[in-house]
Protein backbone atom coordinates (compact mmCIF):
# COMPACT_ATOMS: atom_id res chain seq x y z
CA UNK A 1 0.00 0.00 0.00
CA UNK A 2 1.19 3.87 -0.46
CA UNK A 3 0.15 7.24 1.19
CA UNK A 4 -2.40 6.89 -1.75
CA UNK A 5 -4.76 4.95 0.26
CA UNK A 6 -5.99 7.64 1.94
CA UNK A 7 -5.58 10.56 -1.21
CA UNK A 8 -2.43 11.88 1.13
CA UNK A 9 0.98 12.84 0.11
CA UNK A 10 3.51 14.54 1.34
CA UNK A 11 7.19 13.18 0.85
CA UNK A 12 7.05 10.10 3.93
CA UNK A 13 7.23 7.18 1.61
CA UNK A 14 10.41 6.89 -1.13
CA UNK A 15 7.12 7.41 -3.38
CA UNK A 16 6.62 11.27 -2.32
CA UNK A 17 8.50 12.50 -5.69
CA UNK A 18 5.65 11.59 -7.55
CA UNK A 19 3.16 14.57 -6.95
CA UNK A 20 -0.10 12.72 -8.38
CA UNK A 21 -0.54 9.24 -8.74
CA UNK A 22 -3.67 9.53 -10.72
CA UNK A 23 -1.85 10.23 -13.58
CA UNK A 24 -0.65 7.59 -15.55
CA UNK A 25 3.05 9.02 -16.06
CA UNK A 26 3.11 8.52 -12.25
CA UNK A 27 1.38 5.70 -11.38
CA UNK A 28 4.46 3.77 -12.50
CA UNK A 29 6.83 5.50 -10.80
CA UNK A 30 4.85 4.75 -7.59
CA UNK A 31 4.65 1.06 -8.74
CA UNK A 32 8.04 1.08 -9.30
CA UNK A 33 8.90 2.18 -5.59
CA UNK A 34 6.05 -0.01 -3.86
CA UNK A 35 7.68 -3.21 -5.52
CA UNK A 36 11.27 -2.05 -4.25
CA UNK A 37 9.65 -1.17 -1.08
CA UNK A 38 7.87 -4.85 -0.99
CA UNK A 39 11.32 -6.45 -2.22
CA UNK A 40 13.36 -5.90 1.52
CA UNK A 41 13.60 -8.29 3.09
CA UNK A 42 12.29 -7.39 6.66
CA UNK A 43 9.07 -6.38 4.93
CA UNK A 44 9.16 -9.82 3.63
CA UNK A 45 9.08 -11.64 6.90
CA UNK A 46 6.63 -8.93 8.24
CA UNK A 47 3.84 -9.86 5.36
CA UNK A 48 4.19 -13.12 5.56
CA UNK A 49 3.36 -12.97 9.56
CA UNK A 50 0.48 -10.81 8.10
CA UNK A 51 -0.50 -13.70 6.18
CA UNK A 52 -0.83 -16.54 9.35
CA UNK A 53 -3.94 -18.41 9.14
CA UNK A 54 -5.45 -17.27 5.99
CA UNK A 55 -6.25 -20.24 4.24
CA UNK A 56 -8.88 -21.78 0.95
CA UNK A 57 -12.19 -21.02 1.40
CA UNK A 58 -11.72 -17.21 3.06
CA UNK A 59 -13.22 -14.36 1.94
CA UNK A 60 -10.31 -11.30 2.83
CA UNK A 61 -10.09 -7.52 2.18
CA UNK A 62 -7.11 -5.52 1.19
CA UNK A 63 -7.56 -2.48 2.31
CA UNK A 64 -5.06 0.47 0.57
CA UNK A 65 -4.22 -2.50 -1.78
CA UNK A 66 -2.56 -0.01 -4.23
CA UNK A 67 -1.59 -1.94 -7.63
CA UNK A 68 -2.37 -5.14 -6.10
CA UNK A 69 0.63 -6.91 -5.00
CA UNK A 70 -0.47 -8.50 -1.95
CA UNK A 71 -3.71 -8.54 -2.96
CA UNK A 72 -2.83 -11.51 -5.56
CA UNK A 73 -0.82 -13.05 -2.53
CA UNK A 74 -4.21 -13.62 -0.57
CA UNK A 75 -6.05 -14.38 -3.66
CA UNK A 76 -3.75 -17.16 -3.87
CA UNK A 77 -3.67 -18.44 -0.56
CA UNK A 78 -7.66 -18.69 -0.19
CA UNK A 79 -8.12 -20.60 -3.49
CA UNK A 80 -10.12 -22.54 -3.59
CA UNK A 81 -13.19 -21.31 -2.88
CA UNK A 82 -12.43 -18.18 -0.81
CA UNK A 83 -12.05 -14.76 -2.50
CA UNK A 84 -9.55 -11.72 -1.95
CA UNK A 85 -10.82 -8.15 -2.74
CA UNK A 86 -8.60 -5.02 -2.72
CA UNK A 87 -9.78 -1.87 -1.67
CA UNK A 88 -7.52 1.87 -2.76
CA UNK A 89 -8.53 5.80 -2.48
CA UNK A 90 -6.79 6.18 -5.68
CA UNK A 91 -8.73 4.94 -9.34
CA UNK A 92 -5.46 4.58 -11.31
CA UNK A 93 -4.40 2.25 -8.95
CA UNK A 94 -7.31 -0.20 -8.71
CA UNK A 95 -7.00 -0.26 -13.10
CA UNK A 96 -3.65 -1.20 -12.79
CA UNK A 97 -4.68 -4.06 -10.01
CA UNK A 98 -7.42 -5.00 -12.37
CA UNK A 99 -5.12 -5.09 -15.20
CA UNK A 100 -2.70 -6.89 -13.73
CA UNK A 101 -4.47 -9.47 -12.44
CA UNK A 102 -5.66 -10.24 -15.28
CA UNK A 103 -2.67 -10.30 -16.93
CA UNK A 104 -2.04 -13.41 -14.41
CA UNK A 105 -4.96 -15.07 -14.11
CA UNK A 106 -5.62 -13.93 -10.87
CA UNK A 107 -9.43 -14.31 -9.10
CA UNK A 108 -9.30 -11.25 -7.42
CA UNK A 109 -11.88 -8.20 -6.96
CA UNK A 110 -10.65 -4.61 -7.19
CA UNK A 111 -12.83 -1.52 -5.72
CA UNK A 112 -12.28 1.94 -5.18
CA UNK A 113 -12.90 3.33 -2.11
CA UNK A 114 -12.20 5.19 1.30
CA UNK A 115 -11.03 3.54 4.20
CA UNK A 116 -12.72 5.14 6.59
CA UNK A 117 -16.41 4.45 4.83
CA UNK A 118 -15.64 0.75 3.35
CA UNK A 119 -18.32 -0.23 0.85
CA UNK A 120 -19.15 -3.78 2.23
CA UNK A 121 -21.90 -5.57 4.61
CA UNK A 122 -21.07 -6.27 8.32
CA UNK A 123 -18.94 -9.37 9.14
CA UNK A 124 -18.32 -10.05 4.95
CA UNK A 125 -14.68 -10.89 5.46
CA UNK A 126 -12.68 -13.08 7.28
CA UNK A 127 -9.66 -11.88 7.55
CA UNK A 128 -9.10 -7.82 6.86
CA UNK A 129 -5.56 -6.17 6.47
CA UNK A 130 -4.31 -2.52 5.82
CA UNK A 131 -1.07 -1.57 5.09
CA UNK A 132 0.50 2.15 5.47
CA UNK A 133 -2.50 3.61 5.56
CA UNK A 134 -3.52 4.71 8.99
CA UNK A 135 -0.54 6.82 9.54
CA UNK A 136 -1.89 9.16 6.50
CA UNK A 137 -5.23 9.38 8.06
CA UNK A 138 -7.43 12.68 10.03
CA UNK A 139 -8.95 9.93 11.78
CA UNK A 140 -7.90 6.58 11.86
CA UNK A 141 -9.84 5.02 14.72
CA UNK A 142 -13.03 5.34 12.30
CA UNK A 143 -11.08 3.17 9.67
CA UNK A 144 -10.31 1.13 12.27
CA UNK A 145 -14.28 0.89 13.44
CA UNK A 146 -15.05 0.07 9.69
CA UNK A 147 -12.88 -2.96 9.55
CA UNK A 148 -14.23 -4.28 12.88
CA UNK A 149 -17.49 -3.79 11.13
CA UNK A 150 -16.53 -5.63 8.28
CA UNK A 151 -14.77 -8.47 10.30
CA UNK A 152 -16.66 -11.38 11.27
CA UNK A 153 -16.65 -11.79 15.17
CA UNK A 154 -13.58 -14.64 15.51
CA UNK A 155 -12.28 -13.25 12.35
CA UNK A 156 -8.42 -11.41 12.14
CA UNK A 157 -7.06 -8.14 11.27
CA UNK A 158 -3.82 -7.77 10.15
CA UNK A 159 -2.25 -3.54 10.59
CA UNK A 160 1.47 -3.28 9.06
CA UNK A 161 2.44 0.37 9.95
CA UNK A 162 6.19 2.39 9.96
CA UNK A 163 7.07 4.56 13.22
CA UNK A 164 8.14 7.78 11.30
CA UNK A 165 10.09 8.94 14.20
CA UNK A 166 12.49 5.86 14.23
CA UNK A 167 14.15 6.39 10.64
CA UNK A 168 17.60 6.73 10.80
CA UNK A 169 20.67 7.59 8.94
CA UNK A 170 24.39 7.65 8.94
CA UNK A 171 24.90 11.28 8.17
CA UNK A 172 27.54 13.42 10.05
CA UNK A 173 26.08 16.59 11.27
CA UNK A 174 23.74 15.26 14.12
CA UNK A 175 21.24 18.36 14.90
CA UNK A 176 21.11 18.64 11.21
CA UNK A 177 19.58 15.31 10.94
CA UNK A 178 17.52 15.56 13.41
CA UNK A 179 15.66 18.72 12.39
CA UNK A 180 15.22 17.02 9.01
CA UNK A 181 14.03 14.00 10.60
CA UNK A 182 12.19 15.45 12.31
CA UNK A 183 10.43 17.60 10.27
CA UNK A 184 9.43 14.43 8.28
CA UNK A 185 7.58 12.77 10.94
CA UNK A 186 5.61 15.71 11.81
CA UNK A 187 4.70 16.91 8.65
CA UNK A 188 5.14 14.24 5.89
CA UNK A 189 2.49 12.21 8.06
CA UNK A 190 -0.87 12.93 9.40
CA UNK A 191 0.11 10.46 12.50
CA UNK A 192 3.69 9.39 12.74
CA UNK A 193 3.83 8.44 15.88
CA UNK A 194 0.70 6.14 15.55
CA UNK A 195 1.98 2.63 16.06
CA UNK A 196 2.63 3.72 19.51
CA UNK A 197 -1.27 4.28 20.51
CA UNK A 198 -2.15 1.31 17.81
CA UNK A 199 -2.72 -1.27 20.03
CA UNK A 200 -5.04 0.77 22.60
CA UNK A 201 -7.43 1.92 19.83
CA UNK A 202 -7.53 -1.81 18.40
CA UNK A 203 -9.29 -2.61 21.53
CA UNK A 204 -11.40 0.53 21.80
CA UNK A 205 -12.65 -0.49 18.06
CA UNK A 206 -13.65 -4.44 19.30
CA UNK A 207 -10.77 -6.24 18.72
CA UNK A 208 -9.11 -8.03 21.20
CA UNK A 209 -5.66 -10.62 21.37
CA UNK A 210 -3.47 -8.06 19.81
CA UNK A 211 -0.26 -9.57 18.73
CA UNK A 212 2.67 -7.25 17.80
CA UNK A 213 5.81 -7.94 15.99
CA UNK A 214 8.30 -5.37 14.48
CA UNK A 215 11.20 -5.34 12.57
CA UNK A 216 14.09 -2.61 11.51
CA UNK A 217 13.79 -2.13 7.56
CA UNK A 218 16.84 -1.80 6.16
CA UNK A 219 17.04 0.74 3.16
CA UNK A 220 18.48 -0.61 -0.14
CA UNK A 221 20.84 2.40 -1.31
CA UNK A 222 18.85 3.43 -4.12
CA UNK A 223 15.85 3.39 -1.57
CA UNK A 224 17.79 5.39 0.89
CA UNK A 225 18.75 8.16 -1.37
CA UNK A 226 15.59 9.22 -2.59
CA UNK A 227 13.74 8.92 0.73
CA UNK A 228 16.00 11.05 2.72
CA UNK A 229 16.92 13.16 -0.02
CA UNK A 230 13.59 14.21 -0.81
CA UNK A 231 13.30 14.27 3.49
CA UNK A 232 15.89 17.40 2.91
CA UNK A 233 14.45 19.32 -0.12
CA UNK A 234 10.75 18.87 1.79
CA UNK A 235 12.85 20.76 5.11
CA UNK A 236 14.21 23.09 2.95
CA UNK A 237 11.11 24.37 1.03
CA UNK A 238 9.39 24.61 4.81
CA UNK A 239 12.35 26.95 5.84
CA UNK A 240 12.98 23.90 8.62
CA UNK A 241 16.93 24.41 7.32
CA UNK A 242 18.75 26.96 5.42
CA UNK A 243 19.57 26.85 1.44
CA UNK A 244 23.43 26.12 2.86
CA UNK A 245 21.85 23.20 5.24
CA UNK A 246 20.39 21.66 2.19
CA UNK A 247 23.34 21.61 0.07
CA UNK A 248 25.27 19.96 2.93
CA UNK A 249 22.66 17.21 3.74
CA UNK A 250 22.89 16.54 0.01
CA UNK A 251 26.29 16.45 -0.48
CA UNK A 252 26.84 13.89 2.01
CA UNK A 253 24.23 11.94 0.44
CA UNK A 254 25.90 12.19 -2.65
CA UNK A 255 28.99 10.80 -1.25
CA UNK A 256 27.62 8.07 0.37
CA UNK A 257 26.06 7.02 -2.49
CA UNK A 258 28.36 7.35 -4.53
CA UNK A 259 30.58 5.41 -2.63
CA UNK A 260 28.32 2.66 -1.34
CA UNK A 261 28.10 3.34 2.45
CA UNK A 262 24.65 4.44 2.91
CA UNK A 263 23.26 2.95 6.36
CA UNK A 264 19.46 3.99 6.97
CA UNK A 265 16.37 2.25 8.47
CA UNK A 266 12.88 2.74 9.78
CA UNK A 267 10.85 0.71 12.86
CA UNK A 268 7.96 -1.60 11.19
CA UNK A 269 5.02 -2.56 13.28
CA UNK A 270 2.46 -5.38 12.15
CA UNK A 271 -0.44 -5.96 14.38
CA UNK A 272 -2.84 -8.98 14.65
CA UNK A 273 -5.97 -8.89 16.78
CA UNK A 274 -8.70 -10.85 16.20
CA UNK A 275 -13.23 -9.16 16.17
CA UNK A 276 -15.00 -9.57 19.44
Amino acid sequence: MSDVASGAGGGATPCEAVTDPDRPADVHEYVAALEAIDGLREMQQLKALARTGIGPGQRVLDVGCGFGLETGRLAGLVAPGGHAVGLDHSPAFIAEARRRASAAGIDASFEAGDAQALPFTDAAFDATRAERVLTYLADPETALGELRRVTRPGGTVALLEPDFDSNAINLTDRLLTRRVLAHACDNGVVNGWLVRDLARMLRRAGFRDVHIDTRIVLFTPDLAYGYFGQMGRAAREAGVISATEAATWQAELDAHYRADHLFATIGYYLFRAAAA
